[in-house]
């Protein structure tokens, strides 16, 4: 089995029902973990093309963040899900989306959700 993760990727996004939150974008933290249970813990082969190349699971947030505004978390986190639960051989995708800073007393809030795959 193999594990693929994407860690707190920081991004500005158009996010949020309140105005403030309508008018300017705020940063986000994005974070993905891919399970290939299929795949082993070391490729055949030393070669990319052996792996799901963590850039993918990169640049499918940047393009969700940047289709446009979104009113909930929970929103961008299902988009980014399903289109990683998409790639060949995976089977569960957890994202977490994370707002920092958002009050005063707390390092932020955040969303998290898991999709299995039917064919799991």
């Amino acid at each position: 089995m193999r594990t693929i993760l994407l860690e707190r990727l920081r991004v500005q996004a158009s996010v949020g029902i309140l105005e403030h939150e309508l008018r300017a974008r705020q940063q986000l933290l994005v974070s993905v973990v891919a399970e290939l249970p299929q795949a082993p813990a070391m490729p055949a082969a030393d070669e990319v093309e052996q792996v799901l190349d963590y850039r993918l699971l990169r640049a499918i947030a940047l393009e969700e963040v940047g289709r446009g505004h979104v009113n909930m978390l929970e929103t961008l986190a299902g988009r980014i899900a399903a289109r990683v639960l998409g790639l060949d051989g995976v089977q569960q995708v957890r994202v977490r989306v994370d707002k920092p800073n958002i009050f005063p007393d707390c390092d932020g809030v955040g969303i998290e959700v898991v999709q299995r795959s039917p064919r799991a």
